[in-house]
């Protein structure tokens, strides 16, 4: 009985005669001495090891019949799915000045309407069939807050109607933090809010560097301060942006965190990711971004910086499957202007929109190349498939057109 195809294995720092062996199909984890890979290699295995190490699906029978399952992954995942996820972008308008903005020149004075308002709600009303227990909005801008009143009006109508077909209602929001204060916090809270994800950029000097206001006004200290006084009330997630040059700043953040008394119980997550480079129209014009997680200082930055969290035993992403929002049959993303997306990334690139909400969503799927990782050998043979799926849309798209 073989080792599985999507079987990784790393040698145990604190003994050198022991192996980490990691599945990237299932996120199973075994320490076991060399010996019993050896075992394995040499099948000569003991039943008893046979089967755990089989129950974790760290060895299996066949392996093409392993390979399959992995192809029928995406499927088999949308079809025990009982949810929807849409993720809506209230307005265009933003109170920073982020030196590499995703949505660069997409800013503005855009706002979803109210008659863009009152088709979003009949939208989503309409996609509710009885099979599904959970609906998830995710809103974002621009800064969504600036369009609070619009949230509200969603939100309002929405968790009504869901609650009342017996299924859970929530919202979160992607925010830049400044905004989100205990007295908007505590307005939103009873229409559904559940999480909130904030960008701090590292400690305060590099995080006002890169994320001031638009008066060019330090934002660090307001921020941190709404955490503190927001952080018992929904769950915070915080994520920072990284590059090559302050990577290694970024655990000065805990020490300032700690002056505000925000530790481990107050975060219900802590990511930090490198900051995207962006080619399109729309591009800020920032240089110093990830273009390729090929990039050799990624092997770097990565692990010391997900070493450094998990050292203040502090919360962050699991390594396991997740899916692209894109392979994901009940999500979408909604534009301020009505227009449908399935990827938050792509928005404003007209070619990818997919449909509008007063008409509906249309078939997508040569569009956004869906299941294309299935049709490439690199994919079907690479260990890795099942984390990747080939990546992200998004940033293929400057890369490979």
């Amino acid at each position: 009985m073989p080792l599985s195809h999507y079987a990784h294995i790393f040698t145990w720092p604190a003994d050198l005669g022991q192996r980490i062996v990691y599945s990237t199909r299932t996120g199973a984890t075994a320490l076991l001495p060399t010996e019993t890979l050896d075992d394995i290699s040499a099948c000569r295995l003991d039943d008893e090891s046979k089967n755990t190490l089989k129950e974790l699906n760290l060895l299996v029978d066949d392996l093409q019949a392993e390979r399959n399952e992995a192809m029928k992954m995406v499927r088999q995942i949308n079809d025990l799915r009982r949810a929807i996820n849409i993720s809506v972008i209230v307005t265009m308008q933003c109170n920073f000045r982020c030196r590499y903005c995703y949505e660069g020149s997409q800013k503005g004075h855009d706002l979803m309407s109210e008659e863009t308002t009152e088709q979003l709600v009949t939208f989503v009303k309409n996609k509710f069939t009885p099979d599904i227990e959970r609906l998830t909005l995710d809103f974002y801008g621009g800064e969504p807050l600036l369009a609070a009143k619009r949230i509200e009006q969603i939100a309002g109508a929405l968790k009504d109607f869901i609650e009342s077909q017996g299924a859970m209602f929530e919202f979160t929001l992607v925010t830049n933090g400044s905004l989100l204060t205990l007295e908007m916090v505590q307005r939103l809270l009873p229409l559904g809010l559940k999480r909130a994800k904030i960008t701090i950029d590292g400690p305060l000097e590099n995080h006002n560097f890169f994320r001031p206001y638009k008066s060019g006004q330090p934002s660090f200290d307001t921020i941190v301060h709404n955490i503190k006084q927001i952080c018992g009330l929904i769950q915070i997630g915080v994520s920072g942006n990284y590059t090559k040059d302050n990577f290694r700043q970024f655990p000065a953040l805990f020490d300032h965190l700690e002056t505000f008394n925000i530790g481990p119980k107050d975060l219900h997550r802590l990511t930090f990711a490198p900051v995207l480079q962006t080619k399109d129209e729309f591009s800020a014009g920032f240089c110093g971004g990830c273009a390729s997680v090929n990039e050799k200082w990624l092997g770097e930055a990565v692990p010391f910086l997900r070493g450094e969290i998990m050292a203040k035993r502090l919360k962050t992403d699991a390594i396991s499957v997740a899916l692209c929002m894109v392979d994901v049959d009940n999500s979408c993303v909604i534009h301020h202007d009505g227009s449908l997306y399935k990827c938050v990334a792509m928005i404003c690139h007209n070619e990818y929109a997919c449909g509008d909400i007063r008409y509906g969503m249309y078939d997508y799927s040569q569009q956004y190349q869906l299941a294309h990782w299935q049709k490439e050998e690199k994919c079907r043979e690479c260990t890795y498939l099942p984390l990747c799926l080939r990546g992200g849309r998004y940033m293929a798209l400057p890369r490979d057109g």
